[in-house]
């Protein structure tokens, strides 16, 4: 059980580092703030989904 709340939590974590890139850089590429936001929560939900699949999966 304690391995499934790692990975949980790494996945997390993942999908967050790559919602923050995503909006850094819509800023970066003088976006709105609304949109950076849209980007980065957008990419943080499907990296993060993307990564509990390959988990199920490797189980």
């Amino acid at each position: 059980m304690s391995q499934r709340a790692l990975l949980i939590v790494i996945a997390l974590l993942i999908g967050l580092l790559t919602g923050l890139g995503a909006g850094v850089l819509a800023v970066v590429l003088h976006a709105t703030i609304l949109s950076a936001a849209t980007w980065a929560g957008g990419t943080f939900v499907a990296v993060t989904m993307l990564l509990f699949k390959i988990c199920e999966l490797l189980r």
